[in-house]
């Protein structure tokens, strides 16, 4: 959460002339509590005695989840910001008085609660302004604010300023190119920015979709650190944290997955949409623990009766009741209907009565079930047609994928059996063009009917042909993220890497790849291609079969017009390199200019080319990481944009083992 703090500054004076140190309030009472509240970030804002208002104070003051404001003299810009803040937002406003001030407090805020201290020893009130402030910002008061109470229907100011559209594209992009270094970049530079908040749920929900779910997990915690109560966030960590679960199998992973329904589930203001979306959830971890029960179990009957388990029913209620909270909601409407064919096929084995107080109540238990089913069927096959009629585009995904699921579960089984290709092509249509992660949900539903014997041999037929195509992962490789410096310019003194070292250098970076590939076996080079050391990595690495990466800033003439001058031969190299590589060449931007979104930061379009790196490096699936520099080791070099940049950058994530090559050797070499 991010809090704003409304005070005068320095020494103010009340109406009887006695002075108070408002920095030192500030000092002892205000920042120390503050500092003990769990916030992102804040600001004190400076209001000047001139009675002019920073441009961007109205947007921290409007942004801000708490706003703390000292009202113990009559400082009209203190009152002209409070007032701006009441009319902006309904609740979250914390006043604080000193007791011994003479200035009467203003008659419209005269029934409003303040925390008094005292200004001998602001110190002694933290405790309860650390109160008063968790009080504030967990309270369902309806309003702190005079203007909201007055005007009950005036509705609040939208917080977060709207998020520009090229932000939005280049989040598209990145996500379309499965790019995960460049949404971790994207995630860290919409930081404090006017839109961080939707800026950042964009750039998470596209880390989920290309499943970098670590990633989309602490995107997702930042957003509720930063105040961000839409419930689309607290779904989404429900969904990491259970397929976390489904991987390691920790307990305290699906606790936390329940714990963030629960806060869902708690909120008064919940659309019933979104409770029937919580409770869908809810049933599906309850799934996924039924699930892990028979998990790993070769005997085919053995698996079927560990299925009989009372999590499978509770998991059928819920989803239920899901879908009778929302009959438009088809996912719902598909997962109880799958739930309640695996209740009804596992209601034939003997021990379905021992989930029950009796054989009566499991006979009348698995009647009930036969005959909902019946109906639910249809009604299921209305909300994917509605789905498909009016969702959005990622809704009309999931819905293509449940009518097959649909098919499999209610068209005839023996025709189904007698040529499952008439299945396939729904499922393979459904598919098309979109990411593994859908065709991973609809086979692992599938395996599931597999396991417990739900037309079990339709099911295996599905798999086999879905997998067909699909190519055998390959063991991840050791990444080696590679940076040095330039070629030297003619008459550079004193010279860093002169022309006439080239050659000692191509060995220097030979020796050195030899000896990582010996350690760790296959290699995968990341780079740029600045003329000198980077081109001389790709070009050994060339020579040596391990394959490389080439990552430009921008597109590759901007490039070449732009790094390498009159060092023509140089730029050859280059051209030559990008024909090597094809269509393989991963591009940051569409030209030789910053976004538009990202003028306000005024980055170096080097540096921001650096970063994309660093952070590609980061997010790469691989066995382990290490930077290979070419450096001089000059780490009072404050140039933006070079080798010195890269390190100091990959120090900072702690994710690499760094191994330098001391470009010094090159002069002492060609001495």
């Amino acid at each position: 959460m991010r809090y704003f703090v409304i005070r005068g500054f320095g020494v103010k004076r009340d109406g009887s002339g006695n002075p108070f140190d408002f920095d030192r309030v500030d000092r002892e009472l205000i920042a120390p509590a503050l500092a003990q509240c769990d916030f992102e970030g804040g600001t004190t804002g400076e209001i000047p005695d001139s009675g002019s208002i920073h441009e961007d104070m109205y947007r921290l003051i409007l942004q801000a989840d708490l706003v703390v404001c000292d009202i113990s003299v009559h400082n009209a810009n203190v009152f002209y910001e409070l007032g701006a803040r009441h009319a902006l937002r309904r609740k979250r406003t914390v006043l604080l008085k000193c007791s011994e001030s003479a200035d009467r407090t203003p008659f419209d805020l005269g029934d409003f609660r303040y925390l008094p201290y005292s200004c001998e020893r602001p110190a002694d009130t933290v405790p309860a302004l650390i109160a008063a402030i968790r009080h504030g910002t967990t309270s369902e008061r309806e309003t702190d604010s005079p203007i909201f109470r007055a005007l009950r229907d005036l509705p609040e100011a939208p917080s977060d300023a709207a998020v520009p559209n090229d932000f939005v594209q280049e989040v598209q992009r990145a996500k379309v190119a499965r790019d995960r270094g460049w949404l971790l970049m994207l995630a860290d530079e919409v930081g404090n920015l006017p839109f961080e908040r939707p800026g950042l749920r964009l750039v998470a929900f596209a880390q989920q979709a290309i499943e970098d779910f670590d990633a989309a997990r602490d995107s997702l915690q930042r957003l509720l650190r930063l105040g961000d109560r839409q419930t689309g966030v607290r779904f989404a960590l429900a969904n990491i944290y259970e397929r976390s679960y489904r991987r390691s199998g920790k307990p305290e992973l699906m606790d936390r997955a329940e714990r963030a329904l629960d806060e869902v589930l708690q909120r008064s203001d919940l659309r019933a949409s979104e409770h029937a979306e919580a409770l869908a959830l809810r049933g599906r971890n309850l799934k996924t623990l039924w699930r892990k029960g028979f998990e790993g179990i070769a005997d085919a009957a053995e698996r079927r009766a560990r299925a009989c388990k009372r999590q499978l029913l509770d998991s059928w209620q819920a989803y239920r009741e899901s879908f009778r909270r929302d009959l438009n909601s088809f996912y719902c409407g598909i997962a109880c209907l799958q739930v309640g064919h695996a209740l009804l096929a596992l209601s034939r084995e003997p021990r379905w009565t021992a989930m029950f107080r009796s054989a009566r109540e499991a006979a009348r238990q698995r009647s009930e079930l036969w005959d909902e089913l019946r109906t639910l069927r249809h009604v299921v096959a209305a909300a994917i047609e509605h789905g498909l009629a009016h969702g959005s585009e990622s809704d009309r995904c999931w819905a293509r994928i449940s009518r097959a699921d649909l098919r499999f579960l209610t068209d005839d089984e023996a025709r189904l059996h007698a040529d499952p290709s008439i299945l396939l092509d729904d499922y393979e249509h459904a598919l098309l063009g979109l990411e593994p992660f859908y065709r991973g949900a609809a086979i692992g539903q599938l395996q599931l009917f597999a396991a417990i014997g739900v037309r079990a041999a339709i099911a295996e037929a599905l798999i086999a042909a879905l997998h067909r195509d699909e190519q055998p992962a390959a063991a991840p490789p050791h990444l080696v993220l590679f940076a040095g410096h330039q070629i030297d310019e003619p008459g550079r003194t004193p010279p860093r890497f002169p022309a006439r070292a080239e050659q000692a250098a191509r060995e220097l970076l030979r020796e050195h790849l030899v000896r990582l590939r010996e350690q760790h076996g296959s290699l995968l080079l990341l780079a740029s291609a600045a003329p000198g050391a980077d081109i001389l990595a790709h070009e050994v690495c060339a020579e040596l079969g391990v394959p490389t990466l080439l990552c430009l800033p921008m597109p590759l003439e901007n490039v070449a017009a732009l790094a390498f001058g009159t060092r023509d031969a140089w730029r050859n190299r280059l051209l030559a390199l990008a024909r090597q590589h094809g269509e393989a060449i991963r591009v940051l931007q569409d030209g030789p200019e910053l976004p538009r979104w990202r003028n306000e930061g005024k980055p170096e379009l080097w540096q921001r080319g650096i970063r994309w790196i660093v952070h590609s490096a980061q997010a790469w699936h691989c066995s382990t990481r290490t930077l290979l520099a070419l450096w001089d080791g000059d780490d009072h070099d404050a140039s933006t944009g070079g080798v010195a940049e890269v390190v100091r950058q990959v120090r900072e994530t702690g994710a690499f083992a760094i191994e330098l090559i001391d470009s010094r050797q090159l002069l002492d070499r060609t001495a």
